[in-house]
């Protein structure tokens, strides 16, 4: 009964800002600049041109700028010293990682400087690369397989960790017309995590944890997100954001669409070859050797993007 009278308050909030806002005489003010302009303004701070802030999806968190880190997030020193076991080859220890952040907070190239090439890359932490190395992680290793082609090539990496489809998307088609990448690449996350708004206004990336962080006390409309997340709603929000990236590339801006399950394959099939599995530093994340195959993949991919525009 609590669930069914919480839905019945939502409900007539529902129906006051119906009436209020868009039933009545005269629409809302944002909806009615938006209606006089709906390509120069916005009705929600989180649909803005340029790179989107990585501090405003962190969960209140402020990420590291211009700085260079040996930890970070669950790749702490902490949870280091509780690893028991690893294979010979793992090779981490508290001095061989480092995480450089750009002026934003990302890692990768800085969004600004000389190039020949551009690219443009979103994700989630296996893409921003958590608890490896500024060299070892995929972004990285593409850049190198590039430069054979591009020598002045910039990377701009604009993952977030812990981020779901709906950042991916989001990130990509806000940041594509400040960037004007050559290639985009969108490496889709698990399909259960969704970017859901409280009634606050407060973004929270949903995965399968439960909110701790003292800001988020709407522990109701945490729950009740859950009961819309199915396969069928992964699915749909999948592709919704799959094709968002897709009308943002427009025709003009090659993409590589791809998904943490291809990472997870290849290392499965390098634990066949190597005996071990190949991990992080925080043993849960993918090792250096599956970005590096993964980078060669990608970057093959547009070897044959590029051979067909060439034939056409």
């Amino acid at each position: 009964m609590h669930l069914l009278d919480t839905v019945k308050k939502h409900l007539i909030k529902i129906k006051e800002r119906l009436f209020n806002e868009y039933h009545s005489d005269k629409p809302s003010n944002e909806l009615s600049t938006w209606i006089n302009k709906p390509d120069e303004s916005t009705l929600s701070k989180w649909w803005k041109p340029g790179i989107p802030s990585i501090d405003d999806v962190t969960h209140g968190a402020i990420n590291p700028k211009s700085t260079t880190l040996k930890w970070f997030g669950m790749d702490n020193e902490i949870h280091f010293d509780s690893i028991k076991e690893t294979h010979n080859d793992w090779g981490f220890t508290k001095d061989n990682v480092n995480y450089t952040f750009n002026s934003l907070g990302y890692r990768n190239d800085e969004p600004e400087g000389e190039r020949d090439f551009t690219v443009l890359i979103s994700g989630d932490s296996h893409t921003f690369g958590i608890a490896l190395d500024d060299e070892q992680i995929w972004p990285s290793q593409f850049k190198i397989f590039l430069q054979q082609q591009y020598p002045k090539c910039k990377v701009i990496n604009i993952s977030c960790p812990g981020g779901s489809n709906d950042w991916i998307s989001r990130s990509l088609s806000c940041a594509i017309q400040t960037v004007k990448p050559d290639l985009v690449i969108a490496v889709y996350t698990y399909p259960n995590r969704r970017e859901a708004i409280w009634d606050s206004g407060y973004l929270w990336q949903l995965n399968t944890t439960v909110p701790d962080n003292p800001r988020q006390n709407e522990y109701e409309e945490f729950q009740s997100w859950f009961m819309t997340i199915n396969k069928h709603t992964d699915y749909y929000n999948m592709m919704k954001n799959h094709w968002l990236v897709k009308l943002a590339c427009n025709n003009k801006t090659t993409l590589i669409p791809s998904q943490v399950t291809q990472m997870q394959l290849i290392q499965k099939q390098l634990g066949t070859i190597l005996q071990y599995n190949d991990v992080a530093r925080d043993c849960k994340h993918f090792g250096p050797r599956v970005h590096r195959e993964f980078a060669k993949q990608i970057y093959n991919k547009f070897c044959r993007l590029q051979n067909i525009k060439k034939n056409v």
